[in-house]
């Protein structure tokens, strides 16, 4: 029964959703990060030298580890914040429920649009840094030798591009396959956790909150839900009232 009812008001209840929907988002996307920070600490040369790991691309594992534990931090700090904003809210004391709840939407879009260009801008970088190395002659079947050449150097990117290879590390083009292999992966897996965090933001913050106005369609709806409150109390009470007591015997 206790799972039917969870099911049904999932079902029927946005912030139920909304919660799970980030839910599953933050526990798809912290072991993400977790193995990034690991694989990279392991794998990492001091700044400035030389990384035998990989020398096709020596800074691969500070790629992922500054992009773990950045993203980390971001997520940490959306979830205090998300805390502070409904104690806020939730204190009369400060403002009432219609500024408080105002107040978390606007400041926590403004935190998440913020937080999503910061992460696409990262992956971005960082996967041509490192998916070039496995789609270089695809690209240049695509696009042209010396047009993404030319493309590349309009951007001040000078590197080699290396058919990777796992077998000689005495080649430049040499990388550790446990290292570019889970790249490859977490980035592509992190790609899907992106969109997934996209389609949640699209759906719940821009389509049913400020499309279809649901936000204040909902505070409308708990005010009237207060307000018939009110009045049945007030009845209940009137009604005491009016009633006779009943006389004691003795």
């Amino acid at each position: 029964m206790d799972m039917m009812r969870k099911c049904g008001g999932f079902c029927t209840d946005h912030e139920q959703r909304k919660v799970w929907g980030m839910g599953v988002l933050y526990v798809l996307g912290f072991p993400i990060l977790l193995l990034m920070i690991i694989i990279g600490g392991l794998k990492a040369a001091p700044p400035g030298e030389e990384n035998p790991q990989c020398p096709a691309e020596p800074n691969m594992p500070w790629f992922l580890i500054i992009g773990g534990v950045g993203i980390a931090f971001l997520l940490i700090v959306r979830i205090a914040l998300n805390k502070c904003f409904r104690c806020i809210k939730n204190n009369d004391k400060c403002c009432d429920e219609v500024m408080g709840c105002f107040c978390e939407f606007g400041c926590s879009m403004v935190y998440d649009i913020f937080c999503i260009i910061l992460i696409v801008l990262w992956m971005i970088t960082v996967t041509w840094w490192v998916f070039r190395h496995r789609v270089a002659n695809e690209l240049y079947d695509l696009i042209g030798q010396e047009n993404l050449d030319s493309f590349r150097f309009s951007l001040g990117d000078n590197d080699t591009i290396h058919n990777i290879q796992f077998e000689d590390p005495k080649l430049d083009s040499y990388c550790d396959r446990l290292l570019y292999e889970l790249s490859f992966a977490l980035l592509s897996a992190g790609w899907l956790v992106l969109a997934g965090a996209l389609i949640v933001f699209l759906i719940g913050k821009v389509c049913y909150s400020i499309i279809c106005c649901r936000l204040c369609r909902n505070l409308e709806g708990r005010e009237m839900d207060e307000n018939e409150e009110e009045v049945r109390l007030t009845q209940h009470e009137h009604n005491k009232l009016a009633t006779p007591a009943k006389p004691d015997f003795i």
